[in-house]
């Protein structure tokens, strides 16, 4: 979700909670003295005032707790699952699952505040200023919780970190999943760099790259001229130029040359950690890949519509010419996704697999550092205000956030979906078919497999395994599609091992050495900057296109962008940029 669409749901949310505080209140209906206790609550109280009483009996009289999610779910379609069970028998909680990932008009017809939001992070100020979640200091602190959220090593710093850089408050408003990296969920099929179409690429022999854009140019041609058209007639295109505008070609260009983007406009070095300012470097990434796409046109193997289109409405179109096979690689991974899921439905060793270059950057699959545990910025698990159940409320997300909480919600109970087999933590047969059916096979929704909860720690499980057992090497390689049975026969390991083994052997990189405090303190420009970013953007999106179609020869080309470089410059550019530098060095040298 692009951050103007997020920042716009944020003020629809808060105004949709003001329509809700006036219609009705919260989960129930509520006074207007119990509404003062609840705001009360959000300057700093637990709402212990409004729990029933002290006992356990009362603790564990059963409720019904209203979650508004972002994570689509259809748990109201099967609330007697397995692990919906379980949670009823454990902590006398029943859920009620709001999607508000696509339905916002409901949420601000409806009047009433749910218990629990799980939101983007960048959707949570609004909801804090205008007091709608609680604070969670005190009931963290008095449900000895505060263990389970963050990584107990750096306990205090992490959470100073998330007060200064997430909620800009004394207050922790908030609880997101952190990760200890290592073998992630995946085979390494398609991720953010060169993806490439794997029965061209094996027709060429398979051919090992360094992160240099002269070689992906040549490996573009190479495989375009094996067939120029589809077996339909359709012409056959290298690439697509990048979607969605400026933010498109920063996270397009990066990591397949060795980069990260700290922001759209700021990359780093992962080899060297120096950052490159590549609006107005003309070495940088996004020029590099820019002249790249010029020579493609020049070639007339870059898709003309991809350029002319409107950069919020392409990524449809890119799509389908993928699924009719009429690209041959991306530097985006999502517009190739329906085409290998298409291969893969159909049975045949072919769609978009992601290649390491010998210098590349990488996403995840490492062990993350001690220093930047916990340190992520992802989807929030907040409580409101105007719950009436806030302490069972943090007490069920404290075992949330254990890893025997973490492995029932992502992979079922124990002795129903999986169970141990010589120490072994063991799917059953059943579970891994209906995960790999999915909404075809009914065990999948009755089991609760389906539903995941979207997080819960990353930390491992004390029996060695993952807290979810369906992320395992072995159950994803057991149930892979042709495809990347065909990539592990090839490399003798799956493509996410194959990584592993080239970044223990330093040849490519990952960004792990970036300091989450200077990369949070970069990542909100003041609003003058704003604007003038605003400008650039648009000067900077429709001239590198002009540069591509317009020139005609390699020396007009140059000509073209050290101009725009000059015109964004004058714009204001160097302004951004001087702001970037000296804010992140500031946050770098913070003790």
């Amino acid at each position: 979700m692009r951050k103007s669409i997020k920042k716009l749901f944020a003020i629809m949310l808060a105004a949709a909670m003001a329509v809700g505080l006036t219609a009705c209140g919260g989960s129930g209906e509520q006074s207007s003295e119990q509404q003062k206790e609840s705001q009360a609550s959000s300057d700093g109280n637990t709402n212990e005032s409004k729990e029933s009483s002290g006992s356990a009996e009362a603790d564990r009289e059963p409720i019904t707790l209203n979650v508004a999610t972002i994570v689509s779910m259809s748990w109201n379609d099967y609330s007697d699952n397995t692990v919906a069970e379980y949670i009823r028998d454990k902590f006398g909680i029943t859920f009620n699952v709001q999607d508000i990932s696509g339905n916002k008009e409901a949420l601000m017809a409806s009047g009433d505040l749910p218990d629990i939001f799980i939101i983007e992070a960048d959707e949570v100020l609004p909801l804090i200023e205008s007091g709608f979640i609680l604070p969670l200091d005190e009931l963290m602190e008095k449900h000895d919780a505060t263990s389970c959220f963050f990584p107990p090593a750096k306990l205090e710093e992490t959470m100073d970190f998330q007060r200064k850089n997430v909620f800009q408050s004394d207050h922790i408003y908030g609880i997101m999943g952190y990760d200890y990296g290592g073998l992630g969920a995946s085979l390494g099929t398609q991720q953010w760099g060169l993806n490439v179409d794997w029965e061209r690429y094996s027709q060429l022999g398979y051919p090992e790259l360094d992160a240099d854009v002269d070689q992906i140019y040549k490996l573009l041609v190479d495989m375009v001229n094996l067939n120029p058209t589809t077996e339909n007639g359709l012409q056959v295109y290298a690439i697509a130029y990048p979607t969605i505008g400026m933010r498109g070609n920063s996270l397009y260009s990066g990591h397949s040359l060795g980069y990260y983007p700290i922001t759209d406009y700021a990359h780093v070095n992962c080899k060297t950690q120096e950052i490159s300012l590549i609006y107005t470097d003309p070495e940088s990434d996004i020029w590099q890949y820019n002249h790249m796409y010029w020579k493609l046109h020049q070639d007339g193997l870059l898709d003309p519509d991809s350029i002319n289109a409107n950069p919020e409405n392409e990524f449809d179109n890119n799509s389908l010419k993928a699924v009719n096979g009429q690209y041959v690689a991306t530097l985006y991974h999502d517009i190739t996704g329906n085409a290998t899921a298409t291969k893969a439905s159909e049975g045949v060793a072919g769609g978009f697999e992601f290649i390491p270059l010998k210098g590349c950057t990488v996403d995840g699959t490492f062990e993350i550092s001690e220093e930047n545990l916990g340190k992520g910025v992802g989807n929030l698990r907040c409580i409101s205000s105007k719950t009436k159940y806030a302490d069972r409320i943090m007490e069920f997300m404290k075992w949330w956030y254990t890893p025997e909480g973490s492995r029932i919600l992502t992979t079922g109970v124990e002795g129903d979906t999986w169970n141990y087999v010589d120490g072994v933590p063991t799917l059953t047969e059943e579970a891994k078919v209906a995960k790999y059916e999915g909404q075809s096979n009914d065990y999948y929704f009755s089991s609760g497999i389906r539903f995941g909860w979207n997080g819960g720690t990353g930390e491992p499980h004390p029996d060695g395994y993952s807290v979810n057992l369906f992320d395992e090497q072995s159950y994803l390689l057991e149930y892979a599609s042709a495809m990347e049975k065909d990539v592990a026969a090839h490399y003798g390991m799956t493509m996410t091992e194959k990584v592993i083994e080239m970044h223990d052997k330093g040849e490519l990189y990952d960004h792990d050495f970036l300091n989450g405090n200077a990369t949070a303190a970069v990542n909100t420009l003041p609003d003058d900057l704003q604007r003038i970013l605003n400008t650039v953007d648009t000067q900077m999106y429709e001239g590198m296109a002009a540069c591509i179609t317009e020139a005609k020869t390699e020396e007009e080309y140059f000509q073209m962008r050290d101009d725009l470089i000059k015109a964004v410059k004058e714009t204001g550019m160097d302004k951004v940029n001087e702001w970037f530098l000296t804010t992140y060095n500031a946050a770098l040298n913070e003790e």
